[in-house]
């Protein structure tokens, strides 16, 4: 039969607190928080009287019942518990349940720079951070860091993803017999906390603004240098990785959404993309910035600001034209709005301006302080 109630897949963050909560880990008593959901989703969730978290991958882990309406947007209930989550990395690092170490020399860890250089034998690094094959990759590095430390020593490494909440923290502190205000140790002198992730450069414009063009010099330029680097031009997608979407306000969500994630895939792993849609709503260039720090990368947003006028002058593939016959409906620029970025990284008005100009321009935002910005 099937389930009535309506599914979700929360942030990373809640995931990782249901995991710690099934555990045991928060002692006695504790409930799950409150879960922020879309307005259709809670609706149907309140009628229902039920929720059911699932995973990444669809796979259901526990059903909230006995649900109440938390805030405008939020819901609590009580867990049935329906599966454990998949395997993560570092599963044998974590801790399965409740532990009394009140004896024990702990140390905690949040970040790699958190780790000593020394660790005495007998210590126990107790590593509060997520470790998924789907978000940041800062706790992964924190384990893997903190094991190369204590391996050697004889000490053990202990991981609890508890979310970045004090209340939380308190109480699985409390729960392991640890004074709930134990904050991490002193980083080594040496420890390096810059960047090594990749980056996801979205240049957003009307069509005919040049956007593809400075990104075509962009990542040519990143290419010669030696820089790994995927572009991700808007006509080229669709012909791909978008084929059999149509130009509707909600496929050209889907369209842009689909970029960001293949983007932050490719930064998450060091690379650079380099991504020029349209990308007409703010909206869903917040949730492709959101797609990047979800895995760790750095989001670059540039404006290719040229005005109507000139993109329109320009017209190579007679598109504005056909717009303005009411050939082509919902036209981002004609009939379709735009929603011009805010607080760009970068603002650029391409008009009668040299590419490799415009391009040295968003080089720039690219180099790592104290570099030259030429990636000739």
């Amino acid at each position: 039969m099937t389930d009535p109630a309506p599914s979700v897949s929360p942030p990373r963050e809640d995931l990782d607190d249901l995991d710690v909560l099934r555990r045991g880990l928060y002692g006695e008593g504790a409930a799950p928080r409150p879960l922020r959901l879309p307005d259709d989703v809670r609706e149907a969730a309140l009628a229902a009287g039920a929720l059911v978290v699932v995973d990444p991958e669809g796979a259901p882990v526990v059903r909230l019942e006995d649900l109440e309406p938390h805030g405008e947007d939020g819901v609590t209930g009580t867990p049935r518990w329906l599966a454990e989550p998949p395997p993560r990395p570092f599963q044998d690092r974590h801790l399965a349940g409740p532990e009394d170490l009140g004896d024990t020399h702990v140390v905690l860890v949040g970040s790699a720079a958190d780790v000593p250089a020394d660790v005495p034998s007998g210590t126990v690094l107790l590593v509060l951070a997520s470790t998924s094959l789907d978000g940041a990759t800062a706790g992964t590095d924190a384990v893997r860091a903190a094991t190369a430390a204590a391996d050697p020593a004889g000490a053990r490494v202990l991981v609890v993803p508890v979310p970045d909440d004090a209340g939380r923290r308190a109480r699985l502190l409390t729960t392991l017999g640890l004074d709930p205000g134990l904050a991490p140790a002193p980083a080594p002198a040496t420890a390096s906390t810059a960047p090594t992730t990749g980056v996801v450069l979205l240049l957003t414009g009307l069509s005919g603004s040049g956007k593809s063009t400075i990104a075509r010099s962009v990542a040519t330029r990143l290419v010669e240098a030696g820089t790994p680097v995927t572009l991700l031009d808007g006509d080229v997608v669709r012909r791909h990785l978008t084929a059999g979407l149509g130009f509707s306000a909600a496929d050209r969500r889907t369209n842009v959404r689909r970029i960001g994630w293949v983007a932050a895939e490719v930064a998450h792993h060091g690379g650079i993309a380099v991504c020029s849609p349209i990308a007409p709503e703010d909206a869903v260039r917040r949730d492709v910035a959101a797609m990047a720090a979800a895995r760790g990368a750095r989001f670059v947003l540039v404006h290719v600001a040229t005005p109507l006028a000139e993109c329109e002058r320009r017209d190579r593939k007679g598109l504005y034209a056909r717009a303005r016959r009411g050939e082509i409906p919902d036209f981002t620029g004609i009939s379709a709005p735009y929603d011009v970025p805010e607080h760009p990284d970068l603002r650029i008005d391409t008009t009668g301006r040299d590419v490799e100009r415009c391009a040295d321009e968003v080089l720039a935002l690219l180099a790592p302080a104290g570099e030259a910005p030429d990636a000739r």
